[in-house]
């Protein structure tokens, strides 16, 4: 993944997921700077799993309407910091959008 700098366009490679089939996503620069983008055809509910550290209680559940969405992620609560997803965080969707991240400075 690229870092954007600032006053320039970020191009994130969206991925296609498959309804209730967890996808992880690489989370790899620094934390405070990656951005959930959602692009959907229609509204759909999407869950990012709870993370594996400390902080990773509670998953979060967003209803995503039609279009193209933005989500800034607290890391500490959705990016697992050990196992098979280290350094990724886990969505699921009920529908079928294309998910990517972006990190921003």
């Amino acid at each position: 993944m690229d870092v954007t700098m600032r006053n320039s366009i970020a191009t994130p490679t969206l991925e296609a997921l498959k309804a209730s089939t967890p996808k992880a996503l690489a989370w790899d620069e620094n934390d405070n700077k990656m951005i959930l983008v959602i692009s959907a055809e229609g509204a759909t509910d999407l869950t990012v799993k709870a993370g594996n550290g400390i902080q990773g209680v509670t998953d979060l559940t967003l209803t995503v309407p039609k279009g193209v969405s933005l989500v800034k992620l607290e890391s500490g609560r959705f990016k697992n910091v050990s196992g098979e997803n280290k350094g990724k965080i886990v969505v699921v969707s009920t529908g079928t959008p294309s998910v990517g991240v972006a990190a921003l400075v």
